[in-house]
């Protein structure tokens, strides 16, 4: 009973922490895809300003 228990524990812990590690790589991943876009975003809102006043 006690190495059962044991041995489940051990692989609960080794499953929750891989599933935890994929959903911080997951959230990494969409979290710079955001960043990006953003940036993206950004540089058009600029650019536009900058033809709208003649800098360019």
């Amino acid at each position: 009973m006690r190495g059962g228990m044991m041995k489940g524990l051990v692989t609960g812990a080794l499953l929750g922490g891989a599933a935890a590690t994929i959903y911080g790589v997951m959230n990494w991943q969409n979290q710079r895809k955001l960043n990006r876009l953003a940036a993206q975003g950004g540089h058009w809102v600029a650019n536009k300003t900058d033809e709208l006043f003649g800098k360019k």
